[in-house]
């Protein structure tokens, strides 16, 4: 009988202990019209690469954020680890992620005050959309996204965590040397924001941004100045004489045979997009002077074949000075404006 008496208390202490952790994974440790704060930060530690076709970036990152839970305090000066589904937690999810690697378990620590911290670092891809107008000469935007699935702004408050959060640790922000090669990463910031995931469904949410300008000296010394050699070429048939129609037509043919070359040979390089970009129209641009080159060709040839000779020279003349300007014109306008 007496163990029974002593069986019946401890039972309940027990399911009373159950009901609390539940309580505890379900529900916000805040009381309702009270928001939940949870401080986050983010830390880009390395970008490996960014994919203009694929609008995408390669990113290791590392990402923590903080909230408060009495229910959970015990009190003591140690720090206790536990699953982070077992106790309640803001359920945040990065929002353009592709495929990634995490590397830390999914555990949180906690103090004997309450306050829970969970850490976590990712590798792998993000996708990330590109305006791409000004190709290669373009400066864009990436951001790590976060969101809190499952509550709304009022229930649940991101913030940027700041320095008294983490003493002596980094609150956020990005390396200053990254392994990216074809880009320049400047200036970054980190803010909460709300998300629509849905019409009509708002979600807290926060981004780490950070600006990045195009390195376009690969572009200048493989794409751009090889075109421009290749577009002087077929200027040479304006000193020609119209006479010699067969080297005129063979040099003005080479010309495009080559640039069709070129631009199987670079196409690969290019972003594979529905719009034009700025180095799409200079190419664009430049393959109508080679063939207007081709053009003048056939019709000083037949001028000079008719007996027409001086207007054939006249108009040679003309175009020595009229294809160099309108390439000028082309060039300004598509890579400097």
């Amino acid at each position: 009988m007496s163990s029974v008496i002593v069986a019946v208390p401890l039972a309940l202490a027990s399911m009373l202990l159950m009901g609390r952790v539940a309580l505890s994974d379900t529900n916000r440790p805040d009381p309702e019209g009270t928001p939940t704060r949870v401080a986050v930060g983010i830390y880009v530690s390395d970008v490996d690469e960014i994919s203009t076709s694929g609008q995408s970036f390669i990113a290791n990152v590392f990402y923590m954020y903080k909230w408060k839970d009495p229910r959970l305090a015990n009190g003591g000066p140690d720090l206790q680890s536990m699953p982070l589904e077992k106790v309640w937690n803001p359920r945040i999810q990065i929002v353009n992620q592709q495929r990634l690697q995490s590397t830390m378990p999914e555990v949180v620590t906690v103090t004997g005050q309450g306050q829970v911290t969970y850490r976590q670092r990712v590798w792998g891809s993000f996708s990330q959309p590109l305006t791409l107008n000004d190709f290669p000469f373009d400066k864009q935007d990436f951001s790590i996204q976060l969101i809190s699935i499952g509550y709304s702004p009022e229930e649940v408050a991101l913030v940027a965590l700041q320095a008294q959060d983490v003493p002596g640790q980094t609150t956020g922000g990005i390396a200053e040397h990254l392994s990216v090669a074809d880009w320049k990463v400047g200036n970054w910031e980190q803010a909460p924001y709300t998300l629509e995931p849905v019409p009509g469904i708002r979600r807290p949410a926060f981004a780490l941004t950070f600006e990045g300008t195009r390195l376009y000296g690969y572009f200048v010394a493989k794409v751009i100045i090889p075109l421009i050699l290749i577009v002087a070429m077929s200027w040479v048939v304006f000193w020609i004489d119209p006479e010699q129609s067969g080297t005129q037509v063979s040099v003005a043919v080479t010309a495009m045979l080559t640039l069709i070359a070129y631009r199987f040979a670079v196409g690969t390089d290019l972003p594979r997009i529905s719009y034009m970009t700025r180095l799409d129209y200079f190419i664009l641009g430049a393959t109508f002077l080679v063939f207007a080159s081709l053009l003048e060709v056939m019709i000083t040839s037949s001028l000079a074949r008719s007996g027409r000779l001086y207007l054939a020279r006249s108009l040679d003349t003309w175009s020595r000075w009229l294809f160099p300007g309108a390439f000028v014109a082309l060039t300004v306008r598509s890579l400097i404006i």
